[in-house]
């Protein structure tokens, strides 16, 4: 004969009537030797909601990477740790919790997270948005019936709980896995977009080299070309009647022509 099964649970007896939606700023003061900002990545870490007196604190954890550009085109990853901190009245839930502090827990379940961020001056300037619920809970025992699959809604509410919280639990560990691999793959294309942006740079500049020196040889070649016509029409000239050119003089001029081609030549 099938017993009675009795359980002690953590059961959802209220939650916020909306997700709430924090809006952040965040000032980072960094090196001036940093150009620009590469990339921004904004991570949470252990999220939770404690009851302080007559309200709520809910507190995060947030890691804030920066990846920067150098003045010299170098690449420097950088981290910093800082902390939310946000008051929740009770008003805000559909059930008020009728229990002294202590009797009931708080879960912090983020659906969302936004942000974007630039470099001004000295500063790195993030803004960014989060949207969360809170969920209390409290320990308590349920029955289970032998005739009945189900005798009690707050078995439902605690297996619905532990439902929640497992998959809660598996999207946060495969959305940081999918976050870091992001993050890899991200920083991977932008050092080939660095490297393609170095090597185009390179290759205007020589071009540039390369479209001087052509221009170099063609002025040299064009002066060669100006030597040989003068050196050509000096040895071509009919001296006037009865005027010979002086002994010393003949055979000069063709060697000088061939010495001068040679000079012009060897500096091609």
């Amino acid at each position: 004969m099938n017993q009675d099964i009795s359980l002690w649970t953590p059961v959802i007896i209220a939650s916020l009537k909306t997700p709430r939606i924090s809006q952040q700023e965040r000032h980072l003061t960094v090196s001036p030797f940093y150009k620009r900002v590469e990339d921004i990545k904004v991570r949470i870490r252990n999220p939770r909601t404690e009851q302080q007196g007559k309200s709520l604190e809910t507190r995060m954890n947030l890691e804030i990477i920066v990846l920067l550009e150098e003045t010299d085109g170098r690449t420097v990853l950088i981290s910093r740790p800082e902390i939310i901190k946000e008051r929740v009245s009770f008003g805000e839930f559909d059930r008020l919790p009728q229990l002294e502090e202590g009797e009931v827990e708080y879960i912090t379940q983020i659906q969302d997270l936004n942000w974007d961020g630039e470099l001004q001056d000295k500063e790195i300037v993030i803004n960014y948005s989060l949207c969360y619920m809170i969920f209390a809970v409290r320990e308590q025992r349920v029955r289970l019936f032998a005739e009945d699959d189900v005798k009690s809604s707050d078995l439902e509410q605690s297996h619905d709980l532990q439902a929640t919280t497992e998959e809660i639990s598996g999207e946060d560990k495969i959305r940081d896995d999918m976050k870091h691999k992001l993050y890899l793959y991200e920083r991977d294309i932008l050092s080939l977009q660095r490297a393609i942006k170095k090597t185009e740079e390179r290759n205007a500049v020589l071009n540039r080299e390369l479209n001087g020196t052509q221009i170099l040889v063609q002025t040299l070649r064009d002066a060669i070309t100006r030597k040989d016509l003068l050196i050509c029409h000096y040895e071509n000239q009919t001296y006037p009647a009865g005027v010979k050119p002086l002994p010393a003089m003949i055979g000069v001029q063709p060697k000088l022509g061939q010495r001068l081609r040679r000079m012009f030549m060897s500096s091609l």
